[in-house]
């Protein structure tokens, strides 16, 4: 199933949650609020849809920049590779062959075997690792006998550099998850915002019932917004292998 579907799914429910709790509520207690408690109710309705807002904020500026800095890692691995790869031809013809070979490997491995594994939330092993050791390795061996396959060698030893600590951001990248503590404030004050809004008296009930139900399907949409971004390398939100195929397709 979809993220778009699923997601369609838990604002649909949502809605549906928030206007059988009202259902609920004029059913058993019927009567109209007297407008002394409605204006107590007014001010902790207030406070409790501050407080949310601060936690939802908070909760989708923390998923946003974990989804940006991955996006950030991505690319920067990337290029290095793409980078390393194109050096490489710098290189006698066997030794360029082994250089590029080892550096699509790389490059295939991390689009078709680490990228899902990052999207499934499953740890990542040290196979990598190891292509990228074979990637050094391929330009360490090569015959660099001339002051420009030197310079070339430096160069590609810089931009090995980088691909590593791109790497090994990515991989944290992959481990970052919304502490839980903000899970708990989140659903706590969607639930209590929404029932906040069943103490109000309108006589229209079927108004009534449709802001609630439009209150409780925005929340319910922003809580699967931040879920899906909670994972900075989910299906469709999150950072994707876009930047290695551009360069390895």
């Amino acid at each position: 199933m979809s993220n778009v579907v699923s997601g369609l799914i838990v604002v649909a429910v949502a809605g549906l949650i928030g206007a059988v709790g009202l259902f609920v509520r004029l059913r058993v207690f019927p009567g109209k609020e007297d407008e002394e408690r409605e204006d107590v109710a007014g001010y902790v309705t207030m406070m409790v849809g501050v407080m949310f807002a601060l936690v939802l904020a908070l909760a989708l500026v923390s998923v946003w920049e974990d989804k940006d800095s991955a996006e950030g890692h991505v690319a920067s691995e990337a290029s290095s590779l793409n980078e390393t790869y194109l050096l490489g031809a710098s290189m006698l013809p066997a030794d360029q062959e082994k250089i590029q070979a080892a550096a699509s490997a790389y490059a295939g491995y991390v689009v078709h075997t680490e990228f899902p594994k990052m999207r499934s939330g499953k740890e990542v092993d040290d196979t990598g690792w190891q292509l990228l050791t074979n990637v050094r390795t391929s330009f360490l061996n090569a015959n660099v006998s001339t002051p420009a396959r030197q310079a070339v060698l430096s160069d590609a030893t810089t931009q090995i550099s980088n691909l590593a600590d791109a790497r090994r951001g990515r991989l944290e990248d992959a481990d970052k998850r919304m502490p839980s503590v903000l899970w708990i404030g989140l659903i706590l004050g969607g639930v209590l915002t929404v029932a906040m809004t069943f103490i109000y008296g309108i006589e229209q009930r079927f108004t009534h019932v449709g802001m609630v139900m439009g209150m409780a399907a925005m929340i319910g949409f922003v809580l699967i917004l931040i879920y899906n971004l909670d994972n900075p390398f989910n299906s469709g939100t999150g950072a994707d292998s876009a930047p290695f195929t551009s360069y390895f397709p």
